[in-house]
């Protein structure tokens, strides 16, 4: 094969892989957040990382049972304004669980279908940050993406709802993601 040719297949490829990881590592941080979330580091309010007692998580996983974006928007490029962010959500994250740690870590645990034949079961997959005092919970995941901010919106022993903003060319857009308790 020629050398030129080869490099183009390549670097598809890796883009494509990139693209791939980039939807994945996308979806991730929608696990108590959103889709594409743009928030700015100038301005957002202090949070402190809370003990495990003190924080809204408790000591058990998450996993996301619903998202959704208002006003609408078309997220797979397929021309129709869509409203449910779980169409981005490939089968094989719908069952990861997230821990939030009293130290300040995000660990996932994967669940029983994997996204990838060398994908491990446990990860650590970022860090997390709460005030309590305003409900308010930034996460940073170490995908590279920008920390995303928002509000628990309802707290109870089994659910949560964490409702936050996305800017898109189109307007503001309010996420809101729903977890619920797994047993892992």
């Amino acid at each position: 094969m020629h050398p030129k040719i080869q490099a183009t297949i390549t670097i598809n490829f890796v883009e494509e892989k990139r693209t791939e990881m980039n939807h994945k590592n996308t979806l991730r941080s929608i696990s108590l957040a959103a889709a594409i979330m743009v928030c700015s580091a100038a301005g957002r309010p202090a949070a402190t990382t809370t003990i495990v007692e003190e924080s809204p998580f408790g000591n058990q996983h998450w996993t996301m049972q619903a998202a959704s974006i208002q006003p609408a928007i078309d997220l797979n490029a397929d021309g129709k304004l869509d409203t449910d962010l779980m169409i981005l959500t490939r089968p094989c994250e719908r069952d990861d669980a997230d821990l939030f740690r009293a130290d300040g870590f995000i660990i996932t645990h994967r669940g029983a279908i994997s996204c990838e034949e060398d994908e491990g079961k446990v990860e650590e997959t970022g860090t997390w940050a709460y005030n309590p005092s305003t409900k308010t919970l930034i996460m940073e995941r170490y995908d590279g993406s920008k920390p995303i901010e928002g509000k628990l919106e309802t707290i109870t022993p089994n659910k949560i709802t964490f409702v936050s903003t996305h800017q898109s060319s189109k307007g503001k857009h309010t996420i809101r993601t729903t977890y619920v308790a797994k047993k892992v």
